[in-house]
């Protein structure tokens, strides 16, 4: 299971363009390397902001309440866990540097969701993920490694999570007819 867990990780970073942050921190010096990090997430923010927004404005309103409340449940659960980033990284110098990143990666894979549910395109980043890590750890079979990460999501204790997967795959099969197994499979690949 860690071996397909390290592989979900690099897969996921790879396809997703999580090397291609707004900007390439390379400082050898811890503050730079915070003020990078931290810039590329205000970054981010901002790009999240806008198409929150404009998703926003395109729903009904039954589908802009289910919204709201998701991103009040991301928003929780992204606070938590890059809190969880930073405090197991201290008392070491790069803690700060691992909270902006944690934030700046989820953020940016928040707004690829928003991109996702408003047009039903991206996914194909995470079938292509699958399919590799399918090819290797389940004998090709998709349907096998999507229903362990849909098993693997129902152990979570986070009232949070939880709530964000449901409100989230409801307004997604709303807006684009992705069944409910995949999304909440999607949720938990791109999880971290």
């Amino acid at each position: 299971m860690f071996k397909m867990t390290i592989a979900c990780i690099f897969v996921s970073c790879f396809l997703s363009g999580w090397a291609s942050a707004a900007s390439m921190c390379s400082s050898s010096i811890t503050k730079n390397l915070e003020s990078c990090a931290k810039s590329n997430f205000e970054l981010a923010d901002q790009g999240l902001n806008k198409r929150y927004r404009e998703v926003a404005s395109r729903l009904s309103e039954g589908d802009r309440s289910l919204l709201v409340a998701a991103q009040r449940e991301w928003v929780r659960h992204k606070e938590r866990t890059c809190q969880e980033a930073y405090e197991s990284a201290l008392p070491g110098q790069e803690a700060e540097i691992d909270r902006w990143t944690c934030l700046d990666q989820m953020t940016r894979t928040r707004t690829s969701e928003l991109n996702y549910i408003d047009s039903g395109m991206g996914g194909d980043g995470f079938f292509r993920a699958v399919d590799i890590i399918s090819r290797y750890y389940e004998h090709g079979d998709r349907n096998r490694f999507i229903s362990k990460l849909v098993a693997d999501s129902t152990r979570d204790e986070s009232r949070d999570w939880q709530e964000y997967v449901r409100d989230t795959c409801i307004l997604s099969a709303r807006q684009t007819h992705e069944e409910e197994n995949t999304c909440i499979a999607r949720q938990q690949f791109y999880r971290y």
